[in-house]
């Protein structure tokens, strides 16, 4: 057997039919169906039942998946130490980052990130949190941009931003005649939501809860954007992460700060205990401060403000 053929083993159980791994693994469906005939023929078991609509990896084929995974992280990880030694930063990296950070903070690193290392190949995609820890812990990403603390000993965190939650009111609703927000003006009354499974919702309603049959609205979307368009548009007030206010924090009377102590989210890098490339994860990290403004870095808002409050 070869990694080749692991690789296409690991590819089929990811995407569960032939097509799709074939396109992943940039080969044609009968280049990679024989190399995964070989490689049964090999072992002298089935590793897949190919009766069955869905493509299954049969009981034995489980665990050969399971320990083709391992043996290709290590390869991955060999190949990581050899880049680190030498002090390159080659191959391909894969980060995640959640819905409610994409937008505001990928624009700000990914292409200068290519530039300065062209020999990298940048792979991002959104995630939300859960699914997005699970792929960490599984070595199918590298590095994670989410909101911490996680509290799981698997998983390393390098705090990177302290970002304010501020309000973001309508002219019609009350709050828009506050010069300042505090927790307790919010009432739950027209509050907008993002869908369930979102961290940044629970955020939300950690510092606003609302009291039993007042009425919130939730929109079965996953951006910010769209909330504030429904604000603008509409009654009603949600809370947005400075990032998606930059541009006009300062100057629309639409949003509102809170009083000190200010709720913020602590932005962190996250990659698992096993990693190694440490001279990325810094270049990373140092990209995307000098893109953001001093005051959001992690562990200057409190010399700037004053005492704040984490959610």
């Amino acid at each position: 057997m070869n990694l080749q053929q692991l690789e296409y083993l690991i590819a089929l159980d990811t995407h569960r039919q032939f097509v799709g791994a074939a396109h992943h693994c940039h080969v044609t469906q009968p280049a990679l169906s024989m190399q995964l005939q070989k490689l049964e023929e090999e072992l002298g078991v089935m590793l897949f039942d190919r009766k069955k609509k869905r493509l299954e990896p049969t009981a034995v084929g489980v665990k050969v998946i399971q320990q083709a995974r391992q043996v290709l992280r290590e390869v991955q990880l060999l190949r990581e130490v050899v880049e680190v030694e030498k002090g390159e930063l080659i191959g391909e990296v894969r980060l995640g980052i959640i819905p409610t950070l994409a937008p505001y903070l990928v624009p700000l690193f990914l292409v200068p990130l290519a530039e300065r290392h062209p020999q990298l190949r940048v792979r991002v995609e959104e995630l939300q949190s859960e699914e997005l820890v699970r792929q960490l812990k599984a070595h199918q990403l590298d590095i994670g941009l989410l909101i911490t603390p996680l509290n799981d000993a698997q998983l390393r965190e390098v705090p990177l931003l302290e970002e304010p939650f501020l309000g973001y009111v309508s002219a019609s609703h009350p709050l828009y005649a506050h010069a300042t927000l505090r927790p307790t003006d919010l009432s739950g009354a027209g509050l907008w939501l993002l869908q369930q499974g979102h961290c940044f919702r629970n955020q939300v309603l950690t510092i606003c809860a609302p009291p039993a049959g007042v009425h919130t609205y939730s929109y079965e979307s996953g951006s910010i954007e769209t909330l504030k368009e429904l604000v603008r548009r509409n009654n009603g007030y949600t809370l947005v992460p400075e990032l998606s206010v930059l541009e006009e924090a300062e100057e629309n009377p639409m949003v509102k700060r809170f009083e000190a102590p200010e709720p913020v989210r602590e932005v962190s890098l996250v990659v698992h205990h096993g990693f190694v490339r440490t001279q990325l994860l810094s270049n990373l990290r140092q990209l995307i401060l000098e893109q953001v403004p001093e005051r959001l870095h992690a562990g200057r808002v409190m010399q700037k403000r004053g005492e704040v409050v984490k959610w």
